[in-house]
């Protein structure tokens, strides 16, 4: 078995492209409710979202995996940092559905309206651990991208929690603006090359100094008694 840790690489990218579309979906379908009474585009937009995790399990499973269950375990074994997507893959997915199963009731609040944001918080918490799961040369370019990624879908939680108890205009457009803002960071992220590639480690060795030869001394032939 083979791994190629380009797939690496290249699955971050579209699992970080497939997460930014359907935030930028939900927050258009967001800022479109709050001028319009419908509520058809937030279903619609509840499904991408839900769809995204599937796609985010299936891109791991393609791309380092091979489609084969068995050679993706292997290859989260050699990058444990991968385990965190198929957590991002779950919260959005549970996150799309109980936004699903709140338009289909009907229901403006509830248990699902709750979970709905509950898991949307719980993937903002990751982004900012992500950093810690990447090699050191591109620790501190993940950090700061991600950190940035981590805190406005984390106000954009905020906002809508506050909407919930306030009731505002200003609130509910916040709340849309933040997913779009979150959307295009996501989009637009790039994954750097060494992210995820075997650390080399290289050590310098001394050169070895020839050895000088050494000649024998000469000792002094000792006196024998009598001479």
């Amino acid at each position: 078995m083979t791994i190629d840790y380009g797939d690496f690489t290249r699955a971050s990218n579209l699992i970080h492209w497939l997460q930014g579309g359907a935030l930028l979906a939900l927050g258009a379908a967001e800022a479109y409710a709050v001028q319009n009474k419908g509520r058809k585009v937030v279903l619609a937009a509840s499904m991408i979202l839900a769809a995204s995790g599937a796609a985010m399990f299936a891109s791991v499973l393609a791309l380092p995996g091979g489609w084969s269950l068995a050679q993706m375990y292997a290859a989260l074994e050699v990058r444990p940092a991968f385990y965190l997507f198929i957590a991002f893959a779950c919260f959005y997915g549970a996150a799309g559905l109980s936004l699903l199963t709140q338009e289909a009731l009907g229901r403006s609040g509830g248990v699902w309206r709750a979970l709905f944001l509950a898991f949307l918080a719980f993937s903002s918490a990751l982004y900012f651990t992500l950093a810690w799961r990447v090699n050191e040369e591109a620790w501190r370019h993940v950090l700061a991208l991600h950190s940035a990624i981590g805190a406005t879908l984390l106000l954009a939680v905020a906002a809508k929690s506050a909407d919930i108890f306030f009731s505002r205009r200003a609130l509910q457009l916040s709340w849309a603006v933040l997913l779009l803002i979150t959307g295009l960071q996501l989009v637009s992220y790039r994954e750097t090359d060494g992210a995820f590639a075997p650390r080399l480690v290289t050590f310098e060795s001394v050169p070895e100094v020839p050895a000088t030869p050494v000649k024998n001394a000469k000792t002094p032939d000792k006196k024998r008694p009598g001479n």
